[in-house]
């Protein structure tokens, strides 16, 4: 996992002491098995886990390891979330039983421990393999409490393999039964400093800018404010210059999928104070915004004002970054973005979808509200 192979052995070693020690500080108890470890072995085969098969209501997906890292297989093989497969592989190391329950299969729904054939299923399976297809470990998931001896612990319903016998255990693995929940949905995060204007161009022509003079400036200015009128929400103008503060995808598709040729519905233009410029184009597809990215350098957006020695004029300088770091942003960011296409949260679809009326109001409205509360 992008070289990150003894790391993984210390922190499931780790995990599994923190689980002895834990066990080893219970009340002693007489149940058979308890506080032993689910998959003996699987600790020394986390790094030969090259496939995860992961079975839930829409049926079964695989999440599978590449040179570059973890990807998801249904979804043209996009980038599978790497925190959630770590935490995947090195908690199922680390669980243990802590008592049987029912092996009933009558009684399975009631800890969620069917077998999920059905969108109805409540539970799902994973099954972790090695290179050759032999699996290393094989559960079916149910449902989960926090321990009853330590609240920062989980307890867990499970079933292993075609074991009928089902079991609480005690560890900590993620759940998710679609493939949304394990694809890396990080489109961009930007530093609310770094960001000086957001340029929407709608299909009829219409532009909207929203742009800040300086790092430390708070709010984003309206650009072209029409005579008359004046700003009906600031928050709904920085919301348009917030647009990546912090993007987040619903789905992904290839972008040759969708008709960014012909129908673009919006073309957005977003610029930092460091140098970077990101162009942005959006089409609909079944009612939903599908967003396209592309990242670029421009020198001359490089703000070296934010050079002061206020507090704020330091934090700002902080979040910028030389132009050198900027280009090599630009790459990592194509290298991610280029023959992809997202589904914007519709949040965020609505904030690029506001027009000039949407932001302000007559000026006379506030004139009559102030008339109003005197008299």
């Amino acid at each position: 996992m992008r070289g990150a192979r003894s790391i993984q052995v210390l922190a499931a070693v780790t995990a599994l002491m923190i689980g002895a020690v834990y066990f080893a500080g219970r009340e002693s108890s007489t149940v058979e098995r308890s506080g032993e470890v689910v998959f003996p072995g699987l600790l020394e085969q986390v790094n030969f886990v090259t496939r995860v098969r992961v079975t839930g209501g829409e049926g079964t997906f695989t999440l599978a390891r590449d040179d570059a890292g973890w990807v998801v297989e249904e979804k043209e093989r996009y980038a599978a979330d790497p925190e959630r497969m770590h935490k995947l592989i090195l908690g199922a190391a680390g669980l243990r039983r802590v008592e049987p329950k029912t092996s009933n299969p009558e009684l399975y729904p009631k800890l969620r421990l069917e077998e999920p054939t059905n969108e109805e299923s409540q539970s799902a399976r994973f099954v972790l393999e090695n290179a050759s297809g032999a699996a290393l470990a094989d559960w079916v998931l149910g449902d989960r409490r926090p321990s009853k001896s330590d609240p920062g612990r989980s307890e867990l319903y499970i079933r292993v393999a075609d074991d009928p016998q089902a079991w609480l255990v005690e560890g900590s693995v993620p759940g998710g039964r679609e493939i949304i929940d394990w694809i890396d949905r990080r489109v961009a995060r930007f530093d609310r400093e770094r960001l000086r204007a957001v340029e929407v161009v709608h299909a009829d022509g219409v532009t909207v800018g929203v742009a800040r003079s300086s790092p430390e400036d708070a709010d984003f200015a309206l650009d072209s404010l029409p005579e008359g009128r004046e700003v009906d929400s600031q928050y709904r103008v920085d919301d348009i210059g917030r647009f990546l503060e912090d993007l987040r995808f619903e789905d992904v598709d290839r972008s040759s999928s969708l008709d960014f040729a012909g129908s673009v519905d919006r073309r957005v233009r977003v610029t930092t104070f460091d140098g970077l410029r990101i162009r942005i184009e959006t089409v609909t597809r079944d009612g939903e915004a599908w967003a396209a990215l592309h990242a670029e350098v421009d020198e001359t957006l490089a703000d070296t004002s934010a050079e002061g020695t206020d507090a704020e004029s330091e934090a700002a300088a902080v979040a910028l970054r030389p132009i050198e770091d900027v280009r090599a942003e630009a790459e990592e960011l194509n290298a991610r973005w280029t023959g992809w296409a997202y589904e914007l949260p519709s949040y965020k679809r609505d904030y690029i979808a506001r027009r000039i009326d949407d932001l302000t109001k007559p000026m006379e409205e506030t004139a009559e509200a102030q008339e109003g509360s005197s008299s």
